[in-house]
């Protein structure tokens, strides 16, 4: 049975050449790149402050907390507004026990943070939007925010500036299956360089805004969990056997095609 990591967020500060107290970097005896790593027979989980200890960076790179327990439980996705505030989907009925019990339940959540007094900390949480099944996948827009809970992909407002959703409008029903197991389902709103929000996990539709309107686009299933992009607009993805894969081609190409299911030597290691 796999172990589930422990429930705290750890926001990566790429900031070379600083140092500084409250930041954890590599001892200096830790090599660089780190090698294959012994998972202990017992593995306990491990408070924030003990997990930072247990990070390989590069040289120059540091790691600093920003949230942990009880501020915010079981994050799967992130994203930044233009006011430094960090947005998270919270999905804590993904296996609560061996057997899934209650994972369909309208838990999900999700939430704002804020650091208020500029210590570099967040100090207060908003829920901008629950009572939400399985969700996972965010991105905040100008006008509001896009948000994955699939099979529906949403765009949800805020029209009273109080950080909650007052509406939502339904962008899409194919973002996903409910009825997929949660790790391959749909995931991923990537902004890209197309500017169409790009998706990972048995999502076969990139997203996009122009004009006011909202338009999906077929393209190819890509993936298990994550997407982004090189400074090219290259789109990369993982699976859990293979940690990235990148597009050499864009999968809309393919998409016009609806025979050409092969796509070796285009989407690589």
């Amino acid at each position: 049975m796999a172990v589930r990591p422990p429930q705290f967020i750890l926001v990566l500060l790429l900031l070379a050449a600083i140092t500084g107290e409250g930041f954890q970097q590599s001892p200096p005896n830790r090599p660089w790149p780190p090698g294959v790593q012994k998972v202990p027979a017992d593995s306990p989980p491990l408070s924030p402050e003990e997990a930072l200890q247990t990070f390989y960076m590069p040289p120059g790179f540091r790691l600093e907390l920003v949230a942990a327990e009880p501020l915010i439980q079981d994050p799967v996705a992130i994203d930044w507004d233009t006011k430094g505030r960090l947005w998270a989907v919270e999905m804590p009925g993904f296996m609560k026990d061996i057997l899934a019990s209650e994972e369909r339940a309208p838990v999900g959540r999700v939430v704002v943070l804020q650091d208020t007094d500029g210590d570099g900390r967040m100090d207060s949480r908003t829920v901008f939007a629950d009572r939400l099944v399985l969700a996972r996948s965010l991105k905040v827009l100008d006008r509001g925010v896009l948000v994955g809970e699939p099979p529906n992909a949403w765009f949800m407002r805020d029209e009273d500036n109080d950080l909650r959703a007052d509406t939502r409008e339904l962008v899409t029903a194919e973002y996903g299956r409910l009825e997929v197991d949660p790790q391959n389902n749909a995931n991923g709103f990537y902004w890209g360089l197309d500017n169409r929000m790009h998706t990972a996990g048995q999502s076969a539709i990139e997203i996009a805004l122009k004009g006011g309107t909202w338009t999906v686009h077929r393209t190819l299933p890509r993936g298990e969990w994550g997407v982004s992009q090189d400074d090219a607009g290259r789109i990369y993805r993982n699976t859990n056997e293979s940690a990235l894969h990148v597009d050499l081609v864009p999968t809309p190409y393919y998409a016009r095609h609806p025979n050409l299911l092969r796509t070796r030597g285009s989407y690589e290691r």
